[in-house]
């Protein structure tokens, strides 16, 4: 069986502006043809990693909390997922506290990849992508720390992160509904990985 691509809600509430970005993207997949799994990270809870690098040395780089959360099953999608999409608010100039929590602790992916980890080495590249939204529609690096976040934590994964869709000045629960450029925008970022997707395959 093929693994779908995944695609994470990353918002802490449902049907804002992120939750239809994914929406539209998954739009765009199904409309090329394919179809894609969504997992709704900002309503799950993990442990926050505490710096024990327990992971450094453990069998398989294998975290401490890997059993009393749903974090390694959501790790394991990436690994599997022939490409992610994570659609994100913007708080603060940075990312979500849940997803910043999954993304601190990837520390055992790091250790992994640059490790001798035969799973991670033996990935192959992949794409990943992600449509940020923020309320202020002003400021120079406002998406900066969150595309850096992502770009390198993807990367112990062997999935590269392509340049961002980006839009500001998205604030009330409706503004993104309500521009009918911008929602054709994702879908067709959507559409366009899912038939890189297959060109690739």
């Amino acid at each position: 069986m093929t693994q779908l691509p995944v695609i994470f809600k990353c918002s802490h509430h449902r049907k804002g502006n992120s939750d239809l970005a994914a929406d539209l993207f998954l739009k765009g997949i199904r409309k090329a043809g394919g179809d894609a799994e969504t997992v709704i990270l900002g309503d799950m809870d993990f442990e926050h990693c505490i710096g024990c690098l327990k992971c450094r040395t453990a069998a398989e780089n294998r975290c401490i909390f890997a059993d009393k959360d749903g974090a390694q099953e959501l790790y394991n999608k990436i690994i599997s997922a022939p490409f992610t999409f994570f659609a994100s608010p913007i708080y603060f100039y940075h990312l979500p506290s849940r997803l910043k929590t999954f993304i601190d602790r990837g520390q055992w992916a790091f250790e992994a990849a640059t490790g001798d980890s035969p799973l991670m080495n033996g990935l192959g590249q992949r794409p990943a992508y992600a449509c940020l939204l923020a309320g202020r529609p002003k400021g120079e690096k406002l998406f900066e720390g969150a595309e850096l976040s992502l770009k390198f934590f993807l990367r112990f994964f062997k999935a590269e992160l392509v340049p961002a869709m980006t839009f500001r000045g998205i604030d009330e629960p409706l503004d993104l509904a309500g521009d009918t450029e911008k929602c054709a925008l994702i879908s067709g970022y959507g559409e366009k990985a899912w038939q890189r997707n297959i060109n690739n395959g």
